[in-house]
């Protein structure tokens, strides 16, 4: 038998398997026991020919010598047949032992055979054996590989993990420790702004600067802090610093009105005070563009005082002599700020310069009304002083307009709010009707002036 080894189907031949080999020897044993069959059986007829019907007695003894006669005729032929049957006993016996022999042989050849067969089959399981050991063993050695491969990439990923929670902790840890120092600074910084606006309207602005100086080194890009020290360092006339100031808050937002509306106030003040036409003329309309934009963002904004930006419009186009164009911005200033006494004591000195006699006596008696009101619970406030000494001396209290502004002068204001008042009574003194003692209201204010420049 061929094993074979590459998956093939093994190629046999009859005879050579111990099967086809207990099949030959049978065949040898079935020819003598079917001879010996044979004669078993013809036995048996001749044993039966005179078991068949009844004879009549006559006819036997016929049937009888007939009989003999014909087997002493046939005697040789028994006599023949016996002697075969005695020499097919002998064949047979041959035969028979002869199978027997063969049976025994081809008994140890299939025995040897099954012996082969099972020492192959023993080898084929010890293969099979090692084989799957040997797969098991490879099997266990990638498990064990994959299982450490993954081992270390979990330890690199729980160090991963690890690090990255470590980063985002610290991060937002950071964070937070930012965002609470930076709502510190921002609470911090409100609070100034406010205490700052409260100053301001105390007059006390060397205070309110001190506060907001504060606020910008807390926060130096808040746009509140920026916009109002732009708003003070103007009215100190540090127009340099303003300018800064106002520069940084429409950095963070361009169309931050309040900033506009103060760069626009402080580019006013900056040509005022310029000997130079042309310089003066540009800073006033920068200054005109500014106003206008901040205006048409919203026409009710207030400055720091609590004044409409309406009025320096007003204020910058009397000074170009643009009457009518400084009326309609007192107009809209009067409709932003009913209440206060500025916008309506301008519009009372358009009208008396422009020959409006009656409308100009009407807003003057307005604005008397409303500054007296302001000074009964603000008797410090200057600006609005000034407004009623001014309104006084129109409507023929010189005596007391005079005390008015000598009230100012005692309270020590910033001179630029005396040359304020200086260039409002110049601008009266050239009203077709002549105002009384207007000359003598100029000369006091003038003398404080130069008192103070020559400090």
């Amino acid at each position: 038998m061929n094993n074979s080894t590459n998956g093939d189907k093994p190629q046999t031949s009859f005879g050579k398997s111990p099967a086809d080999k207990l099949l030959l020897m049978l065949a040898f044993l079935a020819f003598p026991i079917a001879l010996a069959a044979m004669i078993i059986a013809t036995r048996a007829d001749d044993g039966n020919v005179y078991e068949r019907g009844s004879l009549e007695s006559t006819e036997a003894a016929d049937l009888a010598a007939r009989a003999l006669h014909e087997a002493e005729k046939n005697n040789d032929s028994v006599g023949t047949i016996l002697s075969f049957l005695e020499g097919g006993s002998v064949l047979l016996g041959l035969i028979i032992a002869a199978s027997a022999s063969f049976l025994v042989v081809n008994l140890r050849d299939i025995r040897g055979d099954l012996e082969k067969q099972a020492k192959a089959s023993e080898h084929k399981v010890e293969l099979t054996r090692q084989r799957a050991e040997a797969e098991v063993e490879r099997l266990g050695r990638e498990l064990e590989a994959a299982v450490q491969k993954t081992n270390q990439q979990i330890e690199e990923l729980t160090e991963t993990t690890r690090h990255r929670i470590g980063e985002l902790t610290t991060l937002i840890t950071d964070q937070l420790e930012a965002t609470r120092h930076k709502a510190e600074n921002s609470f911090r910084v409100l609070s100034l702004q406010l205490l700052a606006e409260q100053q301001v309207r105390a007059r006390n602005y060397e205070s309110a600067i001190q506060s907001l100086q504060e606020a910008f080194e807390l926060d130096s890009d808040n746009q509140t802090t920026n916009y109002l020290l732009g708003y003070l360092y103007t009215a100190r006339r540090k127009f340099e610093l303003a300018l800064q100031h106002l520069t940084r808050a429409l950095q963070v937002n361009p169309n931050f009105a309040p900033a506009l509306a103060a760069m626009g106030l402080a580019q006013r003040r900056i040509g005022d005070q310029e000997t130079d036409p042309n310089v003066r003329n540009r800073y006033w309309a920068e200054a005109e563009v500014n106003l206008l934009r901040a205006l048409e963002i919203d026409k009710k904004m207030i400055d720091a005082d609590g004044e409409s930006y309406f009025g320096t419009l007003g204020g910058l186009y009397r000074r170009q002599n643009r009457n009518d164009d400084a009326l309609r911005a007192y107009e809209h200033a009067v409709e932003a700020t009913p209440t206060s006494s500025y916008p309506v004591g301008n519009l009372a000195l358009l009208y008396k310069i422009t020959g409006k006699e009656q409308e100009a006596i009407e807003m003057f008696k307005r604005a008397k009304e409303i500054a007296e009101a302001i000074l009964d619970d603000q008797p410090s406030d200057y600006w609005k002083r000034l407004d009623l000494a001014q309104t006084l001396l129109v409507l023929g209290h010189h005596e007391a307009a005079l005390r008015n502004y000598q009230d100012v002068i005692d309270r020590q204001p910033p001179v630029t709010a005396l040359k304020s008042g200086v260039s409002a009574l110049e601008t009266l003194a050239t009203s077709p009707n002549p105002i009384p003692h207007i000359q003598d209201a100029i000369k006091l204010l003038q003398a404080e002036i130069t008192r103070r420049d020559a400090e």
